[in-house]
């Protein structure tokens, strides 16, 4: 293969709106994927554009910034490729304390529609991926990491993105680099109304819900620590129907669809790397996210992209440094 401007390893959520906002600036991309595009913690996200209050004050300005990007960007997405993500924006309703706090207008998409109008945006801009290949190192070339040694040979860049996910931290250890990261497993169904609608999301304190362009409603999610497993419990099931059912009572009537489960990237601090990796050139990492992935994606591809370009990003990524484990010691 042709050595691209930007190897990225992972075509999750992150990794595929790096390729495509890289190819929006002239780089030549190529990417990796150990299964298939938007298989892992992206196809298991509900895809709320989260509101301030769920998340750290660090990351404010990054969703600040997504918030911002995500409706031309998906019009975007559809102007090329006839694909929609859908996108919508409905009011949202959250419990805190036994009080509901309204937000009369917040975003979502489905991330499995948003994955595939991604991957197709990709390749008619002529971005490559490559699914079914496991990446077993990083190659090094003194101070520089050049490429990836997979299950399908030596694969080069002349600079290279680590967003796999939960993987990213094993990965990395082959070229000497810590991250400190641990599986946070999330379990959630969908159900479909029998009769009437359901035109707001709801965020209670043990349950979501949050209602689809199709008509579906998703039910999530469950969050348990150090598991790995891709299964899903019935007694998962149980306690989401449950809660859910006592936050909005028609539920009790709705007719079943699926369930499903992913492996969400979490970080000791609860905030995702981000940028350059000090002392080796030409790597840079972006991984972390845990349950905001969906949200801080166009965020976190306009921020790297200017990193990999040598422009000062919109948003500071000092606390974002993989370094700050070690400064916090």
């Amino acid at each position: 293969m042709t050595r691209p401007d930007v190897l990225i390893i992972g075509a999750g959520i992150i990794g595929l709106t790096l390729g495509y906002e890289l190819l929006q600036r002239g780089k030549t991309v190529h990417l990796l994927e150990q299964s298939t595009v938007g298989q892992g913690a992206t196809q298991a996200a509900a895809g709320m554009l989260a509101t301030d209050e769920e998340l750290l004050a660090p990351l404010h300005e990054l969703a600040r910034l997504s918030r911002k990007l995500y409706p031309e960007f998906v019009q975007q997405l559809f102007d090329e490729t006839g694909l929609g993500s859908g996108y919508l924006e409905q009011p949202f309703h959250m419990q805190q304390a036994h009080h509901w706090r309204t937000f009369d207008s917040v975003g979502q998409v489905d991330p499995r529609l948003f994955a595939q109008a991604l991957r197709s945006a990709i390749e008619r801009r002529g971005g490559g991926i490559e699914e079914a290949t496991v990446v077993a190192r990083l190659v090094r070339d003194g101070q520089t990491v050049t490429g990836a040694e997979t299950n399908r040979g030596l694969r080069v860049g002349r600079q290279i993105i680590v967003a796999g996910g939960r993987g990213s931290e094993e990965l990395l250890q082959t070229v000497g680099v810590t991250i400190n990261t641990l599986p946070v497993k999330g379990e959630c169904l969908s159900v479909r109304l029998t009769t009437g609608q359901l035109n707001r999301t709801l965020f209670g304190d043990a349950v979501y819900l949050v209602p689809k362009a199709d008509g579906r409603i998703i039910i999530g999610a469950t969050e348990r620590v150090s598991d790995e497993s891709t299964t899903v419990s019935l007694n998962s099931i149980r306690l989401l129907l449950n809660a859910a059912i006592k936050l909005y009572p028609p539920l009790a009537e709705a007719v079943f669809v699926e369930a499903w489960s992913g492996v969400r990237p979490q970080t000791g601090d609860g905030l995702p790397y981000l940028g350059s990796v000090d002392g080796i050139d030409g790597l840079f990492v972006a991984t972390g996210h845990h349950r905001h992935g969906i949200l801080l994606a166009p965020a976190t591809a306009n921020v790297l992209a200017d990193c990999l370009m040598g422009q000062m990003p919109r948003v500071a990524l000092d606390g974002f440094n993989r370094r700050r484990q070690e400064e916090s010691r």
